[in-house]
């Protein structure tokens, strides 16, 4: 990793504590994509990987799959309820909006009293209160001034940056 760059300090730190690896031992890939799979794995871990009960709503959510328990907790704890009623989708690209969406939820969904600076977060879209959450608690600042980026994929930089804000 480039000790130099935006994202180095955050992808320290949830490294360090164990929510992310690296894609290799010499790259963690910052500009890569997560998947659903990937944030749900890795708030499960933020979470201290408790057992989940029951069993896979989703039919593309196989038991023995990485995620399995992951996907599996955050339906229990409403953090998620899939893409569909049937389905996960584990390999899609997580956009912006689902990230900021699912730490809010992990956060119990707090009441969000930011005022919207963003043009592009319409209001009563599924995301508006947790990016306004986000805001208010500075987690994110978007993706320019004036705009989130809710449909716009969530690089792994952009993750460890949201996670280590969070959790700050």
């Amino acid at each position: 990793l480039d000790s130099s760059q935006w994202y180095h300090k955050y992808t320290d730190y949830v490294i360090e504590r164990g929510l992310m690896n690296g894609m290799s031992q010499e790259k963690f890939a910052p500009n890569g994509i997560l998947t659903r799979g990937q944030l749900v794995t890795i708030l499960h871990r933020l979470a201290g990987s408790p057992t989940p009960t029951g069993a896979s709503p989703f039919t593309d959510v196989k038991e023995g799959s990485y995620y399995y328990k992951a996907v599996l907790w955050a339906v229990e704890n409403s953090i998620t309820s899939g893409a569909t009623e049937t389905t996960f989708v584990p390999d899609a690209t997580c956009t912006r909006s689902q990230i900021v969406t699912f730490l809010y939820r992990m956060e119990k969904s707090p009441e969000a009293t930011a005022e919207n600076p963003f043009t592009d977060v319409k209001a009563g879209a599924f995301y508006e209160n947790a990016v306004l959450w986000a805001v208010k608690e500075n987690i994110t600042t978007g993706a320019t001034a004036t705009t989130f980026d809710p449909a716009g994929d969530c690089t792994r930089g952009q993750i460890v940056t949201f996670l280590y804000r969070s959790m700050k």
